[in-house]
């Protein structure tokens, strides 16, 4: 029987009792530490956010941590869909987002949402018409076909002179992408609880059954090949990548053929931030790890490189540098650091003496406790904003964070000795 995800969000610790058992728990112990960690005896979702199934059939949903302008998110729609738009932008994600997907499948289960966009390409896949190739075939035939492999025939076929045993040249569709494309479909059967999406599933079952699954999908996976005549096949590959291969976090180390499609919520913040700049504001250029520079030197070698998250850019010099960090500030506590890390300060300090910056910013999600800007004044006239970013309105909060940033400029000063 399906059992219904349970959702979580980062952080949460997962609950001992309900929709997983102890046995799911400690097959989820057995995931990278990066996905999972251990506070207060519990396993606690850490910073990536997706799904993860288990071999019971238990499907757990992580989301991400934000705050939205509704206090009532109960069936998590809003959540869901805020974080597919971030993940638009996340440059680990070869395949395609629509936009106007997203706010009608956010009601749905992130692996319901995942799934459909998969369907949606192997359909366009098989309406194309599945991709062929000439593959090298040998055979022992009872007609001429090709060219006659002499030695393999006269072994074969000395007493049978009814057959041929032959080579020839053969226009297939039984190759590796259409393979790894059926291997993934009878995988995702067992998961798949939509009910347009299993009937999107049983029809695209039909239109690849003559193809067999993968015997080795590593194997396959390394013989794929995407080439221009088949432009069509390149976002389904993709899906698969993550689907099959988590690909870029391995993530399971048990024996059970799990299914999980994890995102790194760092980079998937610092691109989703790095995009709203270029999207939503026209008075800077946006440069994305860049431009490089080095903080010092050895021998007249260059050493220590700096490649700033994000850098404004006007004519030829860096205005303002610019970093994205996924995490929640405090602004209410009374202590001056608000729980920013010291390192990062370190970080931006340097960025802004070697660009040249009189103003530098660190990027925050936007929480209840953090709605207005901090101003940190550098001993030497910089200054340092911490900035809340709201999700649920990026093109205002980018504009906000560049008129904010202006603002600090025209006010610092060259020198501040107010110590």
């Amino acid at each position: 029987m399906k059992r219904t995800p349970l959702i979580i969000r980062e952080y949460d610790e997962i609950p001992i009792e309900g929709q997983l058992t102890r046995a799911d728990i400690e097959e989820l112990s057995k995931f990278d530490r990066k996905v999972f960690k251990v506070r207060n005896g519990n396993l606690a979702a850490n910073n990536h956010v997706g799904i993860i199934t288990t071999s019971s059939g238990a499907v757990l949903e992580i989301l991400p941590k934000v705050d939205l302008q509704e206090e009532d998110d109960g069936e998590h729609e809003h959540t869901r869909r805020v974080f597919l738009q971030m993940l638009r932008c996340w440059r680990g994600l070869s395949a395609r987002l629509p936009p106007s997907d997203i706010r009608a499948l956010s009601r749905f289960p992130m692996l319901e949402v995942f799934v459909r966009q998969f369907l949606e390409r192997v359909t366009e896949i098989a309406r194309h018409g599945l991709a062929r190739q000439y593959r090298s075939v040998q055979d022992n035939l009872p007609y001429l076909r090709g060219r006659i492999a002499f030695a393999e025939h006269i072994r074969e076929n000395l007493v049978n002179n009814a057959r041929f045993h032959v080579a020839f040249d053969e226009l297939t569709s039984k190759r590796a992408v259409n393979r790894l494309i059926h291997t993934t479909l009878t995988r995702l059967s067992r998961w798949v609880q939509e009910s347009g999406n299993r009937q999107l599933l049983r029809e695209a079952l039909v239109k690849i059954a003559e193809i067999p699954q993968s015997t080795n999908i590593h194997a396959d996976w390394r013989e794929h090949d995407v080439d221009r005549s088949m432009p069509h096949y390149e976002e389904a590959m993709a899906w698969i990548g993550l689907f099959l291969f988590d690909q870029g976090l391995a993530t399971y180390s048990g024996s059970h053929q799990n299914l999980s499609v994890l995102f790194p919520m760092e980079q998937v913040y610092e691109h989703f931030v790095t995009d709203c700049f270029r999207r939503y504001q026209r008075a800077y250029r946006v440069k994305s790890q860049g431009p490089q520079k080095f903080i010092a030197s050895l021998d007249g070698q260059a050493a220590f490189k700096l490649m700033p998250d994000i850098s404004l850019i006007r004519g030829d010099a860096v205005s303002f540098i610019l970093d994205a960090k996924w995490k929640r500030i405090d602004a209410a506590r009374d202590y001056p650091k608000h729980e920013i890390d010291q390192a990062d300060i370190y970080q931006l300090y340097a960025y802004a003496k070697r660009y040249q910056c009189p103003a530098v910013a660190l990027i925050y999600p936007r929480n209840r406790h953090f709605q207005q800007h901090i101003t940190y004044r550098l001993f030497d006239g910089i200054r340092l904003l911490a900035i809340p970013f709201d999700l649920t309105q990026p093109e205002v909060s980018t504009k906000h964070i560049v008129k904010e940033l202006q603002v600090s400029c025209h006010h610092s000063e060259k020198k501040y000795n107010a110590w």
